[in-house]
């Protein structure tokens, strides 16, 4: 059980109302969040740019931690996902990720994007990027605190170079990155827009990237303050 100020994350299996189908009810009637499909039409441009200024405060963006919460909650994985929303959980576990980082004298550089997944493998539905500045030495440890956090313990290494670890199904997975990070996680950036009722190419978005575009409930991407637009004006950035 993981306890979180204000709540408990864990409730018994009729406490959590599962149906006879094994589909949990909280996973119907989601629309107490407004809906959307697609980030907004600046969303790639502004993680980029983020991303960029990152870099130029010392801050690097070079782990990306990824979760299938929809997978997690699915299966009656514990901590954040037995909240219910999957946006109050996503709410919840940045929180906690933000103050472990800053607990360690680490800067909060983050841009952080919910995507969704169709088809019929098990990871379908909602899921996670979540891109931070990480030294080095930290990485081992925060490998151990997310599957604390999601209920899912550390599995072996696909021995991929970019790999720093997996969860034992794949349900999350903490990697490293040497690319702009706000490319890939503004992929569900639209490619188009209505121009005097016509669509014409959305010259915001740049990135080769595609995919993520769904039903998400709730905000669908954000960038924490320190490499925020204000942080940004206030060196002469933008």
């Amino acid at each position: 059980m993981i306890a979180m100020q204000g709540a408990t994350l864990s409730q018994s299996p009729e406490a959590s109302g599962n149906r006879p189908s094994g589909r949990p009810e909280f996973l119907v009637g989601q629309a107490r969040y407004p809906e959307t499909k697609y980030l907004p039409l600046d969303a790639e441009r502004r993680m980029v740019g983020a991303v960029r200024f990152a870099s130029h405060i010392g801050a690097p963006i070079n782990t990306l931690l990824s979760i299938n919460a929809a997978h997690l909650q699915r299966i009656g994985s514990d901590s954040v996902f037995d909240v219910g929303h999957l946006w109050d959980g996503h709410r919840d576990i940045h929180e906690l990720l933000r103050k472990w980082i800053t607990h360690r004298d680490v800067p909060w550089a983050c841009v952080w994007a919910r995507e969704y997944t169709g088809g019929k493998n098990e990871h379908h539905g909602e899921h996670w990027h979540i891109a931070l500045h990480l030294p080095h030495h930290h990485q081992d440890a925060l490998a151990a605190q997310v599957a604390i956090w999601t209920g899912e313990a550390v599995g072996a290494n696909d021995d991929k170079k970019k790999c720093i670890a997996r969860s034992l199904t794949g349900a999350w997975y903490l990697s490293r990155g040497k690319d702009n990070a706000g490319e890939y996680l503004g992929k569900a950036t639209p490619k188009t827009r209505l121009r005097y009722g016509k669509r014409v190419p959305n010259v915001l978005r740049t990135s080769r990237h595609h995919g993520g575009e769904g039903p998400i409930y709730g905000q669908r991407f954000g960038i924490s303050r320190p490499i925020g637009d204000t942080a940004q004006r206030r060196q002469g950035w933008q």
